[in-house]
Order: C-alpha cells, then sequence, then structure tokens
C-alpha cells in the first residue's frame, strides 16, 4: 500500500510539476510574460487544488478512500492530455484547473491511509517515503517533459505524461483493499465536520505553527523550482532536455533519498524527543538558502549545478516530519480534514503565490535589472524561508505540551 500510495504522489506531481520544464516554450507560443507564466504555473492549479481538498477529505473520513483516489488520478491524467490540446492561453488556463481539482483528493486520503497502517513510531519514515513520492514525480515530469518537447514539442509531452496515472488508477482500484480504520467514521454532516477540522488546526498552536512553517518554506520552494528550469535556460543556455535531466537527477534522484532519510532520521530522533519533528526541517532549510542564493547570482554552469545540489538533497527533508507530526496531534477521525487543511493553506500560499510572485517580481523588476530580473526575483522569494524556519523552532518548543491534547 505505500508503495503504491508513493507512486500516486509520483504521478500527481509529474502532471503537476511538467508544466515548470514547458514554461519557456508555451510562452513563446503564446507571446506571454513571466507574469502570467506565473499565473498558470502558480493560482491556476493551486486554487482549485486546495479549496477542493477539504471537501474531498470530508468523503475520505467517512467513505472508502481507495476508490476516492482511484477516481482522483482518473481526472488529473485526463486533465494533463487536455493541457497539450489547448489552443490559447485561457484553455491551458482552464485545463490546469482541471489538474487541481483532480489532484486535490489524492493526498489527504494517503496520508489517512497510512496513519491507520503505521505506528506514531513509524510513521515519520513511512510519510517520508511517501513525500519522496514528489520528487521521484518531479524528477519523471522534468525528464518526460524537457526531452519530449525537444523531440515532439510540448503538446505531446502533456499527452505523455497523462498515460502512467491511467495504468496506476486502474491497478489500484483491482488490486486494493480499503484498510480497516482505527476509529469509526463520523455520521456528522460533513460541513460541520469540515468547520470542525479547519477550527481544530487552527486551535492547537503546534498544529498552527507546523502548518506555517511547511507553507511559507513552499512558498518559496516552489517559486524556485518552477521557475528553476527557465533560470538554467536563460541563464545558462540550457536545453529543455539538458535543464529537466540536470534538475530531475538533483531534485528528483538525490532530493527522493533526501526525503526518505530525512524521515528515517527524524523518526529515530524524535523518539527522544518530538521536538526534533521541527529542529529538523529548520536545520534543512538553513543550509539550503545561502547555497540556493549562491547558485541563483553565479554565471558558471557547472558552480551552479555544484551548490543546487546540497539544497536538492534537502528539498523534502521538511515534510515526512511535518506530515507525521500534524497527524498525530490531532484526533484519528480528523486525520484527513487535518491534512487537508494543512494543503489547503500550504497550497493556496505556497504553490499559488510562490510561482506567481517570482514571476511579477521579475517583470517588476526588468526596468532596473533589465535580462537578470528573474533570478533576483528567485532570490527575493526564497527570502521567505527564513520566516518558515522561525515557526518550526516555535512548533519544536510547543508539540510536547500539545501532544496529548485531543479536543
Amino acid at each position: 500500500m505505500l508503495v503504491l500510495l508513493t507512486l500516486t504522489a509520483a504521478f500527481n506531481f509529474v502532471d503537476r510539476q511538467i508544466l515548470g520544464v514547458l514554461l519557456e516554450p508555451i510562452g513563446q507560443e503564446f507571446d506571454m510574460p513571466d507574469s502570467m507564466l506565473g499565473l498558470l504555473s502558480g493560482i491556476a492549479f493551486a486554487a482549485f487544488y486546495a479549496v477542493l481538498g477539504i471537501p474531498i477529505a470530508a468523503l475520505a473520513d467517512r467513505f472508502n478512500r481507495r476508490n476516492i483516489i482511484v477516481v482522483c488520478i482518473t481526472i488529473f491524467s485526463a486533465m494533463t492530455a487536455l493541457c497539450g490540446a489547448a489552443a490559447s492561453f485561457m484553455q491551458l488556463f482552464l485545463a490546469r484547473i482541471g489538474v487541481g481539482v483532480g489532484e486535490a483528493g489524492t493526498m489527504p486520503a494517503s496520508q489517512s491511509i497510512l496513519s491507520d497502517l503505521y505506528p506514531v513510531a513509524e510513521r515519520p519514515s513511512a510519510m517520508g517515503l511517501l513525500a519522496s513520492g514528489g520528487n521521484i514525480g518531479l524528477m519523471l515530469g522534468l525528464l518526460i517533459g524537457g526531452w519530449v518537447n525537444e523531440w515532439y514539442g510540448w503538446r505531446v509531452a502533456f499527452l505523455v505524461a497523462s498515460v502512467p496515472g491511467v495504468l496506476l488508477a486502474t491497478a489500484i482500484f483491482f488490486t486494493v483493499r480499503e484498510p480497516v480504520r482505527t476509529t469509526t467514521p463520523s455520521k456528522s454532516p460533513w460541513l460541520r465536520e469540515t468547520w470542525d477540522g479547519i477550527a481544530l488546526v487552527g486551535r492547537i498552536v503546534s498544529v498552527r505553527r507546523f502548518v506555517m512553517g511547511g507553507t511559507l518554506y513552499g512558498l518559496s520552494a516552489y517559486g524556485i523550482h518552477t521557475w528553476m528550469p527557465v533560470y538554467y535556460i536563460r541563464y545558462h543556455d540550457m536545453s529543455t532536455g539538458e535543464a529537466g535531466t540536470a534538475i530531475s537527477i538533483i531534485v528528483g534522484v538525490l532530493g527522493g533519498i533526501g526525503a526518505v532519510a530525512g524521515g528515517m532520521l527524524c523518526a529515530r530522533l524524535s523518539r527522544r524527543d518530538l521536538r526534533w519533528n521541527g529542529w529538523v526541517p529548520a536545520l534543512a532549510i538553513l543550509i539550503s538558502v545561502p547555497l540556493l542564493i549562491a547558485m541563483l547570482l553565479t554565471n558558471n554552469t557547472w558552480l551552479a549545478l555544484g551548490l543546487f545540489v546540497i539544497p536538492g538533497i534537502l528539498s523534502s527533508v521538511y515534510a515526512g516530519p511535518t506530515w507525521s507530526i500534524v497527524q498525530e496531534l490531532v484526533p484519528p477521525d480528523r486525520r484527513a480534514m487535518a491534512a487537508s487543511v494543512y494543503l489547503l493553506i500550504y497550497n493556496l500560499i505556497g504553490l499559488g503565490l510562490g510561482p506567481l510572485a517570482v514571476g511579477i517580481i521579475s517583470d517588476l523588476y526588468i526596468p532596473w535589472l533589465g535580462e537578470e530580473s528573474l533570478r533576483w526575483a528567485m532570490c527575493t522569494v526564497l527570502l521567505v524561508s527564513f520566516a518558515g524556519v522561525a515557526y518550526y523552532f516555535q512548533a519544536a518548543r510547543s508539540v510536547e505540551k500539545d501532544l496529548p491534547i485531543r479536543p
């Protein structure tokens, strides 16, 4: 089950992140400025992905989670294929909304299932592996998008990326059974349950701090990673295939290893002290940010790639500990809802505003910085990570006190 859910997360990210390596050719075909590309890669997807996650999570807390995952995979795969058929910016914008609608339900249901299958001591490792699915998907999306675009164009790249999800949905439907829940599903009206879930996340201090830590880091991380292929294409004269390959190895392969290793390390450390669930993400971010700034400012291609290695490894270390401790801090029958509330905030602010902020700031910097505007816009958004670090350290201070709370 863990492997299949990790693959679900991977194909989720393939369809989500393939746009990053295709932004430059899409922008050239539709003649769009960076701000419009940021809108397409950010809020077009994130708004519906985040908002619809709430009602789908309410369904996941009471109905068959396997079936919800299967339906969602099928939807986002079909809408990815439609992205390749778009004849205008508006059609592509609407298709990306459809991808967000389909992807909204997979992660809350997946986290809920794993929380039933794994005890708290083993959960950071399981969640770390689930988080590595994002790195695997990023790797595949960049490789598929980069090279298929060079060979056949960006439209065919979307079509190729849509196929694996359909196969995975079929495999899950015919081979997986819904796991036994550790608690009886709630029978209260789902709107009231939704509001109670949102209020619960806001009421527990540590949950609130972990959510804000992950969200503020996510804003800078999505802003940087979405535009990273464009950065290497513009400033280091790489093709889409070369940029996609380089980033897929660093963030996809090495980042996936880092996500799993970080989850395992945090699981071991948190057995002695739960505060490591906050300290591990904070330290990973603090190490990464200076290296990323140096990478963005250098004109030496090999140095830029070398400086990206350690931040790439550490890019998803925060996810396993954050997801795991949030699931433990809330009652078992609110786990899918808690995950969805976190993803609502994370994706609206992080995924929605991160790429958009880079695009808008890049356009604003053009009168002063000219062609250098994008790299400085990425540096500017990267500074938001330090606010995330502060929240993680605060969360570490309160987590042990909040753990027994079961409102």
